[in-house]
Formats: C-alpha cells, structure tokens, sequence
C-alpha cells in the first residue's frame, strides 16, 4: 500500500478550499494559430487539435467541468483585401459552428476581440461580444459600416445542433465607434455582468448584461483618453486600461477614482487575489502594484526584466493554475513562446519561454484568451501538487525515476539529494518535501520493492546450417522465446533452435509482475560447397581414374583405400572392387560439407577360354593347344593318347609334336593345372588335332 503522509499547514487547507471552488469555466484555452492549452490537469499543458486562427484577440469556453464548449477569433476581414480570415466561431469538435463572413462580429486583430459570458437568466445558453479592431479600414471599409462594427454579440444556443451549439441571434454594432477593448465584470449577485469598452477614445463605457439583456451604457470621460486592452480585477473591484487604475463597484457599475499610473504599464493583469496589478513596460520591465496600499503608485516594485531585445511582449492573463501568462513573440526564432509571472499572490518570479508554437505556415501571433476574470479568483497561492505515485516495484537492477513534478522549488529528500527527480535502483521508502517559491511545503513519500529475476540467455553461439543447436539459458521465472518460430518449444528454457539463417531471440522472464528481458543471437554459417567432377566412373579392374574436387576449405577424401593422397584436391583412384569416395570440406568455421561419387570396378574374367581343336600345320593360326584368357597367371598342361598315356606335359602350349613328329590327327585328353584371379583351377577335357 502507499504511503502518503503530506503535511499541509492550515493555510495550505484553506487554499485547497479555494481551488475547489475555483470554476473550470477558463479551463480550455484556444489562441493564435491553432494552438491550446488544457489547465483541467492542475497545470498548463498543449492540447491539440484547435482551428483557431487570430492575430490577437481571441475567446473559450469550457462547462463547470472544464469541458470545452466552443470558442472564436471574434471576426474578420475580406480575406482577398484585408489578408485576415473571417470571423468564425468553433464548436467542441473544432469545426464552424458560425461564420461571420466579412460584416458580423468585430477584428481578430483587436487586442481584445471577444469575450463570452452565460447569458443570464438562460443556463443554455451564452452570449459571445466581439469588438472591433482599430485598423478596420484595411483594404477598404464595410459599405454601412464607416466606423467599424464596435461592440456586437451573438446569442449562442448550446441545445442547438444535437448539443454542438448555434449562434440563436446576432445584434450587430450595438456601440459605435469603439475598438481594441472589451472587458467582462461579474455582478456580485453572481449571474448578471457588466461589459466595458471604449467610449471611442474617450473615455469608457459600461453596459448592464442582465436576464432583460444588454442594457443602456453608462459613460465615464478619462482625462487623457482610453485605448487599448481593459482589465477588471478577479473580485470585481478594479479596473485597469493602459496607464489607468480605476475603481469598480460591481454592484452598480460605477468608475471611480481613476488614477494615472506612474510606472506607465503597457499590458496589465491583476493577481488572482486582486490585491495586485501586473504590469509590462515598453522596456520590457515586470513589476507590480500593491493595491491595498494607501498610496499605490509609490508601492511599485519593478522585480525582473525580460533581457535581450528583437522581441514583442504580448498582453497578460490571469489563468487557472494562478499564474499570469503573456506571449513572449521573438524576432530571431521560428517559435512564439507563452511565458509566465509565478507565484504573483506573493513571490513573484518569472518563468520565460514555458510553451512554444511555430510560427511556421503564418502561425505568428501575439495574445491569449479574454476571460471574466471571476472564474480566476484565488485568494492564496494555489497549492503545489507533489505526487511521487504509487508504491513500485524495481524489476531487478533496473532503475526508477522518482517525480516531484514541481519546478521552481527547493527538494529535500530522505538520502539527501536536492533534485527535483530522484533515480532509485534499490529497494526502500523514500520521501521528499518540496518547498515551492510561492505556497507550502509539501512531503510525500513511496515504497520501492524489489524482485530480483535472474535472466541470462546464455553467450552468442554460432551453429552449421542444417545442424541443431539446444539453447542453454537460465532464469527463475516464466519464460517464452520471442520468436516463437524459431524454438521448438518458445515456453520451455532450453529449447532447440529450429532457424535457418542467423536470428537474435529475446527471451522473457517473468515473476511477480516483473518482466525482464534477455537476448541472444545464433549465427547459421553456410556450409562451403563442394563438387566432384569426373569423366568417367566406370573402370577394369586394374585401371585408375583422376578424382577432380572442388570447395572452399580443408579436403578430406575417405576411404583411403586405392587413392594416391586424401588430403588433395585430385587424388588418383585405383580402387580394385567398387567403391564409393567422399569428399568432405571443411571451412573456417568448422562446417562441413560432402559430396560423393562412385567408381564402379569391373572385374576380371576368371573363367579360362580351352579350345576343343587345333590345326598345327604352321599357317600361325590356331596352331598350338593352350588355355587362353588375360586372367591366366600360369599353367601346367598334359595330353593323353585315347589309351591314356600321357604324350605331353609342360607349363607352355602343346604344338601337335610327338617326339619330334607330327603326332596324328585324333581326339587326345588334356588336363589343365593354372592360377587364375589368384586360384588354383583344374580342367579336364578333350581336344581334337586336325591337319
């Protein structure tokens, strides 16, 4: 189980309850050229997709769960004159719920072109103001509209479309001329508003937004003049607009007290506890305000500057997680980036370049979104989310890295580090207490377990293709080998290798949850090949034939019997029955490979050719009695007269003499005594003398 102890001071609890009252209707942000932010996580993260497109000014809207509902860049221009788009308005599945073509709604390129508030009195509905832009006039003005559109809204609908939302009316140009400002003020009855905008440039206006609608403004002159972007403080109390302070009741609707600002602010926003105004300068400097202070303008204190230059600072907005955001738009860089002031309720810090967009494919821009700062009011620093997750286990000597998911802090943790993360590869609790700039510390802590798998898929091996090969692995858990066409039996620890080309397996142990993996590799060598070329492979007993073998590698011919040299290419065989020859060769590797080749001996003719005549009258053709045959090693013949007395004996041929006289022409018996194939023969027959 885990193990939270998070300590949280009485403050720390107090701010928590403020978070949780907090409304998640300023949870989605849609700005500049497609891009989002989602704060439902508790901080600022990029969400995608959006179909925004602005230069500036631009307005969302999520439920009081944080949903996204719809937003919009608050109009446009004739694309073809102006190089703006239209107006357009977005549904929660980024496609057009409206579009304001070239005549409804007000300039996305105001600093402030929209804000949407609910419609009072109507739970299903809200009302979206738009104002125009100062440069309304680009690429010529809208017949009808020689000032521009002013102030104007749409009535938006959300039963409409299956839940997706429709403008249910439009009032165009209610207040004209007035540009670039439009602020929204909650009533302190909870549901009416006040809008303000500029009395052209002199002064401002407010309109009553209550169930009855948009009412009759009431006008305040400023000595000077107004322009610019209109900021109303979280709890409805004040209101800024360039170098003016101004004092609100948001009971009555009432300006009051206006007060030129000697620190001369460019963009302002207030603090989420309304107790300070926020300021950049045209010098790039941030300071602040204290408005509880009885002279606010010697309570400035100017506590950073953005160093550098080639670069636009963008107006502020006060956001969900309590920080103040602002577009930091570079000169030098294909990025806008979205920076911060941290901390603004007590210490504040700031955090440059947090988030970044490309400004590739026209995607430059320069502002946020315009809320009804209510939703941001926060009346201590909100708190700060230390979650180190649940208990874990390390999986042998793998390691883990610990998370406190806080920046800008000072970490304390039980072995002594002081890093925001922790890498653990041992087993144990480990605790950390995270003291951010702004807010209280927080502790919290996790157990690490540890399950020790011994793994090990043995060294590589390298096998002779077509042979086979038993893995030896070991290991204390379930296994399985991956691939599983490669083993005999993927499930068992020692399986046999079935592959026939070199593969890497990876096999994988598991116990206890835990799944660590090992890998080895077989390397199949080819076997060398080998050849045996041979004219012939039928030869006489006797004769000898030329092996001729090819292959890459060491030759071993077998048997040895009737060959000139086995460790040869080309042996000569003499082989004197019929044999059978291998040639084996054998490469670096140690793979062998064989070929053989039979040579088929004929053997001698061992049965002996006796004549049964002779004619011995010395035409040398057939004139002496012998055995004939090439297998005949020796002989002993005897002749015998027909009263069996022997005429003739001797180991050569009888010529037909008997002593010394031709012997007469009759049938006379022979008796042959020979070697032949090596055996002694005997024959016993008659022969006939003929002249």
């Amino acid at each position: 189980m885990k193990k939270k102890n998070i300590l949280i001071t009485l403050a720390f609890a107090l701010c928590l309850q403020s978070i949780q009252a907090q409304q998640k209707e300023g949870n989605i942000w849609h700005f500049g050229v497609g891009a989002a932010l989602d704060f439902n996580s508790g901080t600022a993260v990029i969400t995608t997709p959006s179909s925004m497109r602005t230069f500036e000014g631009s307005a969302s809207i999520a439920d009081a769960d944080g949903n996204l509902l719809f937003y919009t860049n608050g109009g446009g221009r004739d694309p073809i004159l102006s190089g703006q788009s239209s107006g357009q308005i977005w549904n929660r599945n980024h496609e057009v719920m409206y579009d304001m073509g070239n005549t409804e709604g007000g300039g996305f390129s105001a600093t402030q072109s929209s804000v949407i508030i609910p419609k009072p009195g109507a739970p299903q509905n809200y009302y979206l103001f738009t104002m125009e832009e100062v440069e309304f006039n680009v690429g010529g003005t809208v017949p009808g509209q020689p000032q521009g559109r002013g102030l104007s809204y749409f009535d938006v609908d959300m039963s409409l479309n299956g839940g997706l939302g429709g403008v249910a009316a439009y009032e165009g140009s209610i207040f004209v001329p007035s540009y670039e400002g439009l602020c929204a003020i909650r009533h302190t009855n909870g549901s009416d508003y006040w809008i303000i905008v500029h009395n052209d440039t002199f002064g401002l206006a407010v309109f009553p937004v209550n169930p009855n609608g948009v009412g009759t403004p009431v006008f305040y002159d400023i000595i000077g003049g107004s322009v610019g972007g209109i900021k109303g403080s979280p709890d409805g109390k004040w209101v800024s607009v360039l170098d003016y302070l101004l004092s609100f009741n948001a009971t009555t609707g009432v300006l009051g007290n206006p007060l030129k600002l000697d620190a001369f602010p460019y963009y302002s926003e207030f603090s989420p506890n309304s107790k300070r105004l926020f300021f950049s300068t045209l010098n790039s400097d941030f300071g602040y305000l204290d408005l509880t202070s009885p002279n606010i303008n010697s309570s400035t204190v100017i506590f950073d500057q953005v160093q550098g230059t080639g670069f636009l600072l963008g107006p502020m907005q006060v956001a969900p997680d309590g920080k103040i955001y602002f577009v930091q738009l570079s000169f030098t860089k294909d990025t806008v980036f979205i920076s911060a002031i941290a901390c603004p309720n007590t210490a504040p810090l700031l955090e440059l370049e947090t988030f970044g967009f490309s400004r590739a494919n026209d995607g430059t821009f320069l502002s946020l979104p315009n809320f009804d700062n209510a939703i941001f009011l926060n009346d201590m620093e909100p708190p700060v989310a230390v979650n180190l997750g649940n208990d874990q286990t390390l999986c042998g000597d793998q390691t883990i890295v610990l998370n406190t998911g806080v920046s800008n802090a000072t970490y304390t943790w039980s072995n002594g580090a002081q890093t925001p993360t922790l890498s653990v590869n041992t087993p144990g609790i480990y605790t950390v207490t995270v003291t951010p700039g702004c807010g209280a510390a927080v502790v919290d802590s996790v157990e690490i377990d540890q399950v020790l798998i011994n793994l090990n898929a043995g060294n590589d091996l390298s096998i002779c293709k077509g042979d086979t090969l038993q893995l030896a692995a070991f290991s204390n858990g379930q296994v399985s080998w991956i691939p599983s066409n490669l083993v005999a039996a993927p499930s068992t620890l020692n399986p046999f290798f079935t592959g026939n080309s070199t593969s890497t397996l990876f096999i994988t142990s598991q116990l206890d949850g835990c799944t660590l993996i090992d890998s080895i590799t077989i390397t199949v060598v080819d076997l060398p090949t080998v050849s045996i070329m041979l004219d012939t492979t039928t030869i006489n007993a006797g004769e000898s034939v030329q092996l001729l073998g090819t292959g890459m590698g060491t030759m071993l011919w077998s048997p040895a019997t009737g060959l000139s040299c086995t460790d040869c290419m080309d042996p000569i065989a003499m082989p004197t029955e019929t044999t059978t020859y291998t040639l084996e060769v054998t490469n670096a590797a140690g793979c062998s490979n064989s070929e053989k080749i039979t040579i088929t001996v004929i053997p001698p003719d061992c049965t002996p050719e006796i004549p049964n005549a002779f004619t011995p009258n010395g035409d040398s053709t057939n004139d002496s009695f012998l055995p004939i045959g090439d297998t005949i090693e020796s002989y002993n013949l005897t002749i015998y007269n027909r009263w069996g007395q022997e005429i003739f004996s001797d180991t050569k041929p009888w010529d037909g003499q008997l002593g010394g006289k031709d012997a007469p022409c009759d049938v006379y018996i022979y008796r042959l005594n020979m070697q032949i194939c090596g055996n002694d023969q005997s024959y016993l027959g008659e022969v006939t003398l003929i002249r």
